[in-house]
C-alpha cells in the first residue's frame, strides 16, 4: 500500500554535498510512524532554494532516512515572495502533488488552507483517492503578527481550512476541543496530539520541586522555537526590560532556536540586556529534554500554534508554564499563566506570578500531571486505531 503524506508547511533542506535535511514536524520518529500504516510512504515537502554546509544543516535540521520514507520536494510557494505571483510556479505545483497523488493509494493532507495542501487535496477529489486531513493550526492566528501580505492572506487561508475540513471524510485533529470547535467536520474525526512522550519517571518531578527552595536566587525562563516574528521572543525581551524598569533583575530569557531576523540581536542590545537574554542556537532533538532541566520554567510566546509540542515536552520536564493564548494552548497552561500573544504587560504579569517559589512548584506538579496524558504507550494505540480506520476504509 502506498501512502503519500503531504505537508503544506514543512521543507526539505540541502547542504553542500547533496545530502538531503526535513524539519523537526517531519523527522524520523513521525515518519516511522506513518511507515506503519503502510508498505511504502511518501512525504511531499516544499524545498528550501539555500544550500546549506554540512555543519549548519546537521546543526539545524534532521536528516532524512531514505531507508524509512520516500522525499519529494516541491518549489517554495512563498520564497521568494515573487513566485506567490508567477503562473509557471502553480504549474510546477500543481503538476507534482498531481503526479504524487496518482501514485498513491492513500493521502494524507496537513495544515489544510496551505497552497500545497489544498492542492493536494484537490487533486485527492479528482482522482478519487481516500484521504484524511489533519488540524494542526488556527489558520486565521497568522493576521496576529506583523508582516502585511501574511496578514493579507490570512482570511482567504482561513476560509480554505474551514471548508476543506468540513467536507474531509477523515480528520484528526492535535487538540481535543479548541480546533474541533473552529473547524468542524462532518466526517469521522479524532482528538489527538502529535507529540510521543516516553514514560515518565516520577524522579523528574522530584528534582524539580527540590530546585524551588528559595525565592532569591536567579530565575531562568526558557523558549524552544526558531527566533523570529511569528514566536514573539521579543516581546519576553521587552518584558524583561519592562521588569528591569521596576527593578526587577533576577531573571535570565534562555533560547534555543534559529535566529531568523537580524532584528532580535539588535533590540537585545539597544536594551542592555545582554546579561539576561543568553542564545543556544539550535538544540538537536536528542538533547533537548537535558535542556529543559536547565531551566525554571518554560515560556512560549508564540502567536500561532496547534498544539504546542514543545510546551508538552518542557511539561514533561516537570516544568511549570506560561504562554500565550494561541490554537491550543490554553488547553495546557493553567488561566491565569496565559497571556494575549503580543502584550507586554501581560507577559510581566506572568513572569512576576512565576518568581514565586510556591507558584512554580504548584505549576510543575499540575505540568507533570498533564503531561503523562501525552505519553507515547497511552496516545499511540488511540492514534493507530483511527488511521488503521482510514487506511482500511472503515
Amino acid at each position: 500500500m502506498r501512502l503519500l503524506f503531504c505537508d503544506g508547511a514543512s521543507m526539505c533542506h540541502y547542504d553542500v554535498e547533496g545530502n538531503v535535511y526535513v524539519d523537526y514536524n517531519v523527522n524520523e520518529a513521525i515518519a516511522k510512524r506513518y511507515k506503519r500504516y503502510c508498505d511504502d510512504l511518501t512525504i511531499l515537502l516544499l524545498r528550501d532554494e539555500e544550500i546549506y554546509s554540512v555543519q549548519e544543516a546537521e546543526s539545524k535540521f534532521n536528516p532524512a532516512d531514505f531507508n524509512v520514507v520516500n522525499i519529494v520536494a516541491g518549489p517554495h510557494f512563498y520564497k521568494p515572495k515573487i513566485n506567490f505571483l508567477n503562473p509557471r510556479v502553480r504549474k510546477e505545483i500543481i503538476r507534482i502533488v498531481d503526479r504524487e497523488v496518482q501514485k498513491a493509494d492513500r493521502v494524507i493532507v496537513r495544515a489544510p488552507g496551505r497552497f500545497y495542501a489544498d492542492t493536494a487535496l484537490r487533486a485527492c477529489r479528482k482522482y478519487h483517492k481516500p484521504y484524511l486531513v489533519e488540524a494542526v493550526e488556527i489558520t486565521f492566528e497568522y493576521r496576529r503578527y506583523g508582516k502585511p501580505w501574511v496578514k493579507l492572506f490570512a482570511p482567504y487561508a482561513e476560509m480554505r481550512a474551514r471548508t476543506e475540513i468540513a467536507r474531509a471524510p477523515y480528520v484528526a485533529y492535535v487538540t481535543q476541543s479548541v480546533l474541533q470547535q473552529r473547524y468542524p467536520t462532518s466526517g469521522k474525526s479524532l482528538g489527538c496530539s502529535d507529540v510521543e512522550l516516553p514514560e515518565l519517571d516520577p524522579q523528574i518531578l522530584e528534582t524539580r520541586i527540590n530546585t524551588y527552595g528559595g525565592g532569591g536566587n536567579r530565575v531562568i525562563f526558557g523558549t524552544a522555537a526558531n527566533i523570529g516574528s511569528l514566536k514573539g521572543q521579543a516581546y519576553v525581551v521587552r518584558a524583561l526590560a519592562e521588569l528591569k524598569r521596576q527593578g526587577i533583575t533576577n531573571i535570565e530569557y534562555h533560547l534555543a532556536g534559529v535566529i531568523t531576523t537580524p532584528k532580535f540581536q539588535a533590540l537585545v542590545n539597544s536594551l542592555n540586556l545582554q546579561d539576561q537574554v543568553k542564545l543556544f542556537g539550535p538544540i538537536p532533538h536528542g538533547k533537548i529534554f537535558d535542556w529543559y532541566d536547565t531551566l525554571d520554567v518554560y515560556i512560549h510566546p508564540s502567536f500561532t500554534e496547534g498544539l504546542c509540542r514543545s510546551i508538552v515536552e518542557a511539561m514533561s520536564r516537570a516544568l511549570p508554564v506560561t504562554c500565550s493564548d494561541a490554537g491550543g494552548n490554553p488547553e495546557l497552561a493553567s488561566g491565569d499563566m496565559l497571556f494575549k500573544a503580543g502584550n507586554v504587560g501581560q507577559i510581566c504579569g506572568a513572569i512576576k506570578r512565576m518568581l514565586d517559589p510556591e507558584v512554580r512548584k504548584s505549576e510543575a506538579m499540575r505540568s507533570f500531571a498533564l503531561a503523562k496524558s501525552f505519553q507515547k504507550s497511552r496516545l499511540d494505540p488511540i492514534r493507530d486505531k483511527f488511521y488503521m480506520d482510514f487506511i482500511n476504509g472503515i
